[in-house]
């Protein structure tokens, strides 16, 4: 079998229906091997290649659903003891997990998420060597970053004053879940 991998899977063919006109219309060029499923006939055939890609997909989400499981757990595991502890710890500590921390994540993890997009672009543009630079630049970035966040957290009690909350709430605001942002 001739190698086909650097062929596209859909090439446009140019038909012509008169002379003044040509419509351009793709057809696949897809061949299929011994790795692709074969053609679904039935109920039964149906289900059973449903549950071979259903494994395959567990397999691949499974440790990223476990990683978020974990991380969100934390945080809920602790409000839940601080709920226990008193109402006032309870109070601080949503003030800090809703603002404080989530502000931080949502900074981080929105420039983790362009360098996700930078990097996939530069390697289906084949520039295989950009991918270091992009990481290189996003270390610098983030740390410069995080530096700057550290701030929001060591200055947090000036800060809830600054909003006006009170006196004894803004003791609160540490708890174990802040170790995972630091």
């Amino acid at each position: 079998m001739e190698n086909n991998s650097k062929q596209p899977l859909l090439s446009p063919v140019t038909h012509e229906q008169n002379s003044e006109h040509s419509i351009q219309r793709s057809i696949s060029s897809f061949i299929a091997d011994e790795n692709d499923i074969p053609p679904i006939t039935g109920v039964k055939d149906f289900f059973q290649q449903f549950w071979i890609e259903l494994k395959k997909l567990w397999y691949l989400a499974g440790p990223a659903i476990f990683t978020s499981l974990c991380q969100y757990s934390l945080g809920a595991f602790t409000q839940t003891f601080a709920g226990h502890v008193g109402t006032l710890e309870l109070a601080a500590f949503s003030v800090k997990n809703s603002v404080i921390a989530g502000f931080s994540l949502g900074v981080m993890l929105g420039m983790g998420s362009a360098l996700e997009t930078l990097c996939g672009q530069a390697f289906g543009a084949g520039q295989i060597d950009m991918l270091g630079v992009y990481l290189q630049r996003s270390w610098i970035i983030l740390l410069t970053t995080a530096f700057f966040l550290m701030f929001f957290y060591i200055f947090a009690e000036p800060l809830l004053r600054l909003i006006g909350q009170l006196a004894r709430r803004r003791t609160y605001h540490g708890s174990p879940e802040n170790l995972r942002y630091g």
